[in-house]
């Protein structure tokens, strides 16, 4: 029996990463990319005042819903897989998107996906936590990325996809052995200590650390304290330039994070401290190694050879492309996607 067939329709991000991360579907001319309304022009002028968030918390303004078929002027077909990225559930309450989707398109499908956790998946407008009850009400699959949530909220799970990418380096940029870049986020005093250890052994370290104030500041060499974020472009650069790359989880979390995937497609080792990583279908002990603490760190495996770990490609790049995650999505509705 031949499944049903469905046109894709990807509602995503302005965000730098997710240019990077969605370009296999931002470059696909069969599939419309809608990252949000027209970023120049009289209407859109008019659309940030009305979306703006500090602005409706002290005028709520009206008839933001009627701005979203707007959002949709590109999607010409009646039977659609719409995959929604979570900047849009942030949205929801002043959109009202899902329940238009379902009402206007019938026969189409929803798939929700959210890449980070949900309870920091926060509405703009009420800044209450994303309702999971209601977004399964309306939508036919709703994925995470993180396995506590999917095990929390019974949502599907399916890791962040990456479209592969090169990158050339400026030459301001310096060769390192280990790249880190976030935010404290609990995890400063860690990342000192590792720096220092690392250090010691005569690795060089580029920890880059975001908005940390200064009295909360570890002074350590290879640690730099930033005030704002850097363009996402030169964080690649970074990568591309390290051997190999930290990841140190938030607390409460538990699955990869982009600094994995940045990792593979790369080509770049990944020190890791997330539990899950063993068990990830894109594990290999060449490539990756997992600590639980400061003092379990392998050393050695930071140490040995030059550069990117082998000379050939990560077997795991094609494994993590956005046409990995629609393959999910179609063994999830039983459904064939068209792109």
């Amino acid at each position: 029996m031949q499944k049903e067939r469905y046109n894709l329709v990807v509602l995503g991000y302005n965000w730098d990463v997710y240019q990077y991360a969605f370009r296999e579907f931002i470059d696909n001319p069969r599939v419309p990319y809608i990252p949000t309304y027209p970023v120049s022009g009289l209407k859109a002028a008019i659309h940030r005042v009305c979306f703006n968030p500090r602005l409706n918390k002290v005028l709520p303004i009206p008839f933001k819903p009627n701005w979203t078929p707007g959002y949709l002027r590109e999607v010409k077909s009646e039977r659609n897989c719409f995959l929604i990225m979570e900047n849009w559930m942030r949205c929801e309450h002043a959109t009202h998107l899902l329940p238009y989707l379902r009402s206007r398109y019938p026969d189409s499908k929803i798939v929700c996906f959210a890449q980070d956790l949900v309870e920091r998946v926060r509405d703009l407008y009420t800044d209450k936590a994303v309702d999971v009850d209601y977004v399964k009400h309306y939508a036919d699959l709703f994925i995470t990325y993180d396995t506590i949530d999917a095990e929390r909220y019974d949502l599907a799970c399916y890791p962040t996809v990456y479209s592969s990418v090169e990158i050339e380096a400026e030459d301001d940029v310096p060769e390192t052995d280990l790249y880190f870049l976030g935010r404290d986020k609990g995890r400063l005093s860690m990342l000192a200590d590792m720096c220092r250890r690392f250090t010691e052994k005569g690795l060089k370290c580029h920890f880059l650390l975001l908005e940390v104030p200064k009295a909360q500041q570890i002074q350590c060499p290879g640690i730099v304290y930033i005030d704002k974020p850097i363009p996402y472009r030169k964080n690649l650069q970074f990568v591309s330039r390290t051997k190999c790359v930290v990841e140190l989880l938030q607390p409460n979390a538990r699955s990869a994070t982009f600094r994995m995937w940045e990792a593979i497609v790369l080509n770049k080792k990944l020190l890791t401290n997330s539990p899950d990583a063993k068990s990830s279908p894109f594990y290999d002990s060449c490539y990756v190694s997992v600590f639980t603490g400061e003092e379990d760190i392998d050393y050695t495996f930071v140490e040995a050879g030059e550069g990117a770990p082998y000379e050939k490609e990560n077997p795991f790049k094609d494994a993590i492309r956005p046409d990995a995650l629609l393959k999910f999505v179609e063994r999830q509705l039983n459904i064939e996607i068209l792109r």
